[in-house]
């Protein structure tokens, strides 16, 4: 497993799910449509019927308010399994049989097989799959983790400052990080992609400071305090 399709859950961010601007809930009801559109109409036998599928939810998906207009939000993303908990690609090779299958897509097979988000280029992705799996979330939050690498950098960071190795993170602050990660979903704060670049990397702070900007905490936060006590 890996944290792309995990033992507990799947991520989809690489695919433009996030660009969507709406709730989680309508996210969910877009894949759902896509699914079922898609089981019902596409034999990939008929070649045609997959061209005639991106056409159509292209169209209807283009009325969509997005994000960000230059993000493509590739319509093959939908549910892979009968229970619609896991998410992922209808045209992977895995499931057509055809290694080239994804070159239907916008971004074609090349790129689609080749890319690995910069979470799960982690020498630790492992560690992370682990925790986020044992946070019992459903498709759209992991993934809504999974693809955010500006924030797993922003927590890495403040604990390493902080004279605590990534593994005593995982091993003895499990609580804390737990609250740093569910947090972000108070706030609705969400990525547009795995691929998004971190602007403020470069920028003046601390450690701690940048973490706090990113979850948009403010000093009469809860979790702003615990932060606080746990900075060098």
């Amino acid at each position: 497993m890996s944290l792309c399709q995990s033992n507990g859950s799947s991520c989809g961010a690489c695919c433009g799910l996030f660009n969507l601007d709406c709730l989680h809930i309508e996210l969910k009801k877009i894949l759902e449509e896509r699914t079922n559109f898609f089981s019902e109409n596409v034999d990939y036998s008929k070649k045609e019927t997959v061209i005639l599928y991106r056409e159509e939810f292209e169209k209807k998906e283009n009325s969509y308010s997005k994000k960000d207009a230059t993000i493509y939000n590739c319509p093959f993303l939908g549910y892979i399994e009968p229970n619609k908990k896991r998410i992922g690609c209808m045209i992977h090779p895995i499931k057509t049989g055809d290694p080239k299958s994804q070159n239907f897509s916008f971004y074609g097979a090349s790129i689609c097989q080749t890319y690995d988000c910069r979470n799960k280029e982690r020498g630790n992705a492992n560690d992370w799959e682990n925790f986020f799996d044992s946070l019992a979330l459903d498709e759209c939050q992991y993934s809504n983790l999974a693809g955010d690498h500006i924030l797993i950098t922003r927590i890495e960071e403040f604990f390493l400052d902080s004279g605590i190795s990534l593994l005593f993170m995982f091993q003895n602050h499990f609580s804390l990080l737990k609250k740093i990660l569910l947090y972000k979903f108070t706030k609705g704060n969400s990525n547009i992609t795995s691929f998004e670049i971190d602007m403020e990397s470069s920028q003046q702070g601390t450690k701690f400071q940048k973490l706090v900007d990113k979850l948009a905490l403010v000093a009469s936060d809860e979790l702003f305090s615990e932060l606080e006590t746990l900075k060098l």
